[in-house]
């Protein structure tokens, strides 16, 4: 099955890259195939398309279609493994009720 997935942040954009990377992989190991799209909101603050999850490096979406997930762990590291793995529960059909 494949997901979709937006990671957006600010100047951040090698952090977004590693995140995508370490959510690809580690979804990857449970049969879940990403797409991951990396926007920086400094320069449009447009979403094209439909995704499966956002992941905000700072609070921004608000009344998304989609879960949306805070990736400041990935900025600090602290609570990182634990934010990949509520992105796996998620994708593979927990719900947000089971990930927060």
């Amino acid at each position: 099955m494949q997901k979709k997935v937006l990671i957006a942040g600010g100047l951040c954009g090698t952090t977004m890259l590693m995140a995508g990377e370490k959510l690809t992989e580690r979804c990857r190991q449970e049969g879940i195939s990403l797409q991951v799209t990396i926007q920086n909101l400094w320069e449009t603050t447009y979403v094209a398309g439909r995704y499966d999850l956002i992941v905000e490096m700072f609070p921004f979406f608000q009344d998304q279609p989609c879960p949306v997930l805070s990736g400041k762990p990935f900025i600090s590291h602290v609570g990182e493994k634990a934010l990949v793995e509520q992105v796996v529960k998620l994708l593979c059909g927990g719900g947000l009720s089971e990930v927060v």
